[in-house]
C-alpha cells in the first residue's frame, strides 16, 4: 500500500521538530513503513519481540498520531490483534512529547549549580530552591 502524502508530510514535520522521543519515533517510523499493520508486523524487522511496544503504540495513539483501524489476524503471530494506521496529525499533548533523560537532568542540574556558584553573592532563596528541585529530579 502506498503512503499518503499527508502522512509523509506529517512524519517529516514530527521528525524535523523533534516532536516524539527517540523510541516513539522509531515505532512511528515502523508503522509508517508498514501501515496499516499490527504492532508485530511493523516491528518484526526492528525487534525480535514486541516487549514494551504495546506501551509505545498506546502512547502514540494517546498523542493522536496513530489510531486503531481494525481488529484482524496478525500475519506474524496469527492472533486477532489491533491494526494500526497513521493519522495526519501532529502530537497533541505536549507533556508526552519529550521526557528528559537522566543524562539531560544531570546536565541541567550542573549548569544551574555552576550558575548559582558564579552568582553566589546575588543569588536568592528561590535560585537555591530551583537548583535543589533540579537535583531532586535526578
Amino acid at each position: 500500500m502506498s503512503i499518503r502524502q499527508t502522512s509523509i508530510d506529517c512524519y517529516n514535520q514530527i521528525k524535523a521538530e523533534g516532536l516524539l522521543s527517540k523510541r516513539r519515533l522509531e515505532v512511528y517510523e515502523a508503522i509508517l513503513k508498514n501501515a496499516p499493520c499490527t504492532s508485530n508486523e511493523a516491528l518484526k524487522d526492528i525487534y525480535s519481540g514486541s516487549h514494551g511496544m504495546g506501551s509505545r503504540t498506546t502512547e502514540l495513539r494517546d498523542l493522536g498520531v496513530i489510531y486503531e483501524k481494525n481488529v484482524r489476524k496478525c500475519r506474524v503471530t496469527g492472533r486477532n490483534v489491533i491494526e494500526w494506521d497513521l493519522t495526519d496529525k501532529l502530537p497533541i499533548d505536549k507533556k508526552f512529547i519529550f521526557i528528559a533523560t537522566k543524562k539531560d537532568r544531570v546536565e541541567s542540574s550542573l549548569i544551574a549549580l555552576r550558575e548559582l556558584y558564579k552568582n553566589k553573592n546575588i543569588s536568592t532563596v528561590e535560585d537555591w530552591q530551583n537548583v535543589a528541585s533540579l537535583i531532586k529530579s535526578i
